[in-house]
């Protein structure tokens, strides 16, 4: 299986988080639902985190770096991609 079909469910989960969070946005602010978005992500990698480990309390360092260090980079390919794309706006 290619490495693009393995990936679309993926970011279909994504665009689904992504249209309600914009639906939500027109009425709260965008600043608003971020912030929100983050807390929930928070609550349900630290539900992930709970199932990856018997003992979270020892790993949860590790799993923070991992999620941290994962967020990160999505968010470093997403912004790099969002200033490309207004570039060829200008």
């Amino acid at each position: 299986m290619s490495e693009d079909k393995q990936e679309t469910p993926f970011f279909e989960l994504a665009d689904q988080f992504i249209h309600l969070a914009n639906k939500l946005a027109q009425a709260e602010g965008s600043a608003s639902v971020g912030t929100a978005l983050r807390y929930a992500a928070a609550r349900y990698n630290t539900f992930e985190a709970s199932l990856s480990t018997k003992e979270l309390a020892k790993d949860e360092a590790k799993m923070t770096d991992m999620l941290c260090d994962d967020f990160r980079e999505m968010l470093k390919v997403n912004m790099q991609d969002y200033i490309q794309r207004l570039a060829k706006k200008d």
